[in-house]
């Protein structure tokens, strides 16, 4: 080294010496005293934002410090660290004397800041501005949106806490400021009858019950049976005074759902419930689960009938209504934390998500929101999206959910390949092999109900969820029915698989059987792919100009060079239509081969496909040989 780099070198040991030397501010976990306030004003809703003011009761120091303050980062059902933080457009802060607070945010965590405490401040004030209606691809159901008729509030986006608080401890009480006459639906407990103001709530609570505002409000009763259900209470928002009133049909649906969901599980873990709805076509569709309420968003056209009330606006309600025993309650021992900064795991989401998905499913069937047919549809759907998901040869259903976060967003490209969230489907493919089995091996004396009644048991004492793990599922499953279940979990969650196996349906009464013709999906069907499906005898899907829209690799068409975006000019020595097409895969049986043009940039190829099986699709038969046990799993039970 020379001489000038030995000073160089010498100098940064000097001033290490004197920086360690100094006293520094110390980042210590400070209790509050009491609870915590905050008082949120969404009258500028229609501006799009939205302001708060917190205040932090501290214990008066002899010195200055910093407090430690968090940003809710993984918010309940988000399954990541979305929390949206980015949306923040104003903090200050502020001693006892008004005196404004210096703040820094942490180096490398977004979501961490610190505050310049000084000495004897016993409260702090934080004033928080956050700017709604933004776009929704990385926080979900838990932002804020607004106009001049109807609001939703995510407490979360409007809290910061301190670091080291318990969330089932640290309390929050709440104060709304609301345009006149806007009514206000949440499940935090009001103070005194008071429209406005919401006795203290653990910052679990708070965070976990959205808040709905709107000048156009209803409500419905939503019980049937008070014998068997707590209280249950639509509360419905919408653009205009018209939109409020539900069709009868619809109401009388969702009251069956809560019936039919009682007679499933057998308790409740709350003594009331608020599905909170908003029928807007000013909001965006949307839906998250939380302990005592259920936040929907809906246009207005899906709620005319229980036939208009299809697909994913058909399944939101019910799904998120059975997250309050299934995930929210129950909830998986990686995922419950106390607090909202800590990473969870989230490989058990395929019970979280999966069995909420069938079980969902299940209620809508049983309380007449779907029929018999149509979940007929949809298990032929899923079964046939499973038989074709090529990245289960890499990644395991198990990984989809341990990834959640990262495959939330859907792929342009080779989207079979990267996999998506499939614990959903597939994992409500999952729990219906379980039922399925479970009637199979005590010849129908015990089914998933069983199942449910124990592992959901609970009380309305319950104030935080109680955790399971892996092998919890597995106890439980076997006191209704010894079986192999860690072996059956093991093969279809947790290890790739070449290709799935959907032989399961035999236990249902049905079979899978290849035809010359497709089986009849109604287009509003959920999840049912438009286009030219040929998956089962060429390995590809068109659209209906001719354009490849999928290639199953390895499939024929991969073979024969076809590819996403080709453009099939013609079928023989005609122009392309989708009518010519389908016969010549038919008589392929007879020729031996389909001949294609296609566009290759500004030429012409000719391509002759080696083929001869002619149409081939699978479809779900009925055994009539065989009881119809989907059909015993569907019926409605009787109170």
């Amino acid at each position: 080294m020379n001489l000038q780099g030995r000073f160089a070198a010498a100098l940064y040991r000097l001033v290490l010496g004197i920086l360690f030397l100094l006293p520094v501010a110390v980042v210590a976990e400070t209790p509050l005293t009491g609870p915590m306030q905050i008082s949120i004003n969404a009258r500028n809703l229609d501006q799009h934002f939205v302001d708060a003011e917190l205040r932090l009761p501290l214990p008066p120091a002899a010195e200055s410090r910093q407090l430690a303050l968090w940003y809710p980062k993984w918010v309940p059902g988000s399954h990541g660290p979305g929390g949206p933080v980015a949306n923040i457009a104003g903090l200050k802060f502020y001693d006892t004397d008004g005196q404004r607070l210096n703040w820094k945010r942490t180096g490398g965590e977004v979501y961490r800041l610190t505050v310049d405490v000084p000495a004897g401040c016993s409260e702090i004030r934080i004033d928080l501005r956050y700017v709604s209606d933004q776009p929704t691809t990385t926080s979900f159901g838990h932002d804020c949106f607004g106009s001049e008729q109807i609001g939703v509030i995510s407490p979360g986006c409007l809290l910061l806490y301190p670091e080291g608080a318990d969330i089932d401890q640290q309390q929050i009480a709440l104060q709304m400021n609301v345009p006149d006459e806007w009514q206000i639906a949440t499940a935090l407990p009001r103070a005194d009858d008071s429209a406005a103001s919401f006795r203290p709530a653990t910052l679990r609570t708070f965070v976990d019950s959205p808040i709905m505002i709107g000048r156009y409000y209803q409500s419905f009763d939503l019980v049937e049976h008070p014998q068997i259900c707590p209280p249950h209470t639509l509360h419905v928002f919408a653009d205009s005074e018209a939109g409020t009133a539900l069709n009868e049909e619809v109401v009388q649906g969702y009251r069956q759902m809560v019936t039919q969901t009682a007679l499933l599980i057998g308790s409740h873990p709350f003594d009331r419930f608020d599905i909170i709805l908003g029928v807007t076509g000013s909001l965006p569709k949307n839906g998250l689960e939380h302990a005592r309420s259920t936040f929907n968003v809906l246009p207005p056209g899906s709620l005319r009938s229980t036939a208009s009330l299809k697909g994913w606006d058909r399944l939101l309600v019910p799904h998120e209504y059975l997250h309050a025993w299934c995930g929210k309650y129950r909830r998986p021992a990686g995922m419950l934390t106390s607090d909202f900064h800590t990473a969870a795991d989230t490989e058990l989401l395929w019970v979280y998500e999966g069995l909420t998905q069938y079980l969902g499913e299940l209620v809508e069937a049983r309380s007449s929101l779907m029929s018999e047919d149509e979940f007929r549809h949809r298990l032929f759907v899923e079964l046939r999206a499973a038989m074709n998901q090529e990245g289960r040869q890499w990644r395991t259903l198990a990984d989809t959910a341990a990834a959640s976060h990262i495959l939330r967003a859907p792929s342009p490209n080779w989207s079979e390949l990267r996999r998506s969230q499939d614990y959903y489907m597939e994992g409500m493919l999952f729990w219906l092999e379980a039922d399925a089995r479970i009637r199979q091996l005590t010849d129908g004396q015990k089914t998933l109900d069983d199942f449910c009644h124990r592992f959901f048991r609970g009380s309305a004492e319950v104030k935080v969820p109680l955790p399971y793990e892996r092998r919890d599922v597995i106890a439980h499953l076997n006191e209704i029915a010894d079986y192999q279940w860690d072996s059956l979990i093991t093969r279809r969650v947790e290890s790739w698989q070449q290709e799935f196996d959907p032989r399961f349906v035999d236990l249902l009464g049905y079979r899978l059987q290849p035809g010359d013709k497709p089986q009849s999906i109604p287009g509003n069907t959920f999840r049912q792919s438009g286009g030219i499906d040929v998956l089962d005898s060429l390995g590809m899907v068109l659209s209906g100009d001719g354009r490849v829209q999928r290639v199953r690799l390895g499939g024929l068409a991969d073979s024969a060079g076809l590819k996403r975006g080709t453009e099939i000019i013609g079928v023989g020595e005609y122009r392309w239509s989708e009518k010519r097409f389908l016969e010549a895969v038919q008589k392929s049986s007879e020729t031996n081969s389909v001949d294609l043009l296609i566009a290759q940039g500004e030429r012409l190829v000719t391509l002759k496909l080696p083929f001869d099986g002619g149409l081939r699709y699978w479809n779900l038969v009925r055994e009539e040989s065989e009881a119809d046990v989907l059909s015993a799993i569907l019926q409605a039970r009787k109170p």
